[in-house]
C-alpha cells in the first residue's frame, strides 16, 4: 500500500531548523544522522499511512513519534497520498502548532 509522499514547505523549515540546532549543540555528524533519520520516519508514512494516531483537533491528520519529535501528516485515500505537515518537538506547546501553511 505505497502511497505517495509530498513534503510540505513548513515539515521542510522544521527539519532544517532541528538540523541547525543539532550542529550547534550535538555537532555535525549527530546532527546529519537525526535529520536523516526524521526524514526517512517521515517518507515511511507512505508505505504505512494509518500507522500513526489520529490527531483530535483536525480530522484526516495523524502523527507518528520520532525521538521528542511529532511528524504531523494527512493521508488522502482518493489519491493515495500523504502530505508531510510538520514535524514538531514534544517540549513545544502544542497550541502554538499550525497544520497548515
Amino acid at each position: 500500500m505505497d502511497y505517495k509522499v509530498i513534503l510540505s514547505d513548513l515539515f521542510l523549515c522544521d527539519l532544517q531548523e532541528i538540523v541547525d540546532y543539532l550542529k550547534e549543540h550535538a555537532g555535525p555528524e549527530i546532527a546529519s544522522r537525526i535529520g536523516n533519520e526524521l526524514l526517512d520516519r517521515a517518507l515511511e508514512a507512505g508505505q504505512r499511512p494509518f500507522l500513526g494516531q489520529s490527531v483530535k483537533r483536525r480530522p484526516g491528520a495523524r502523527k507518528v513519534l520520532r525521538y521528542p519529535y511529532l511528524i504531523y501528516y494527512d493521508v488522502n485515500e482518493t489519491r493515495k497520498t500523504v502530505e508531510v505537515l510538520r514535524i514538531w518537538h514534544g517540549a513545544r506547546d502544542p497550541k502554538t502548532l499550525r497544520l497548515d501553511g
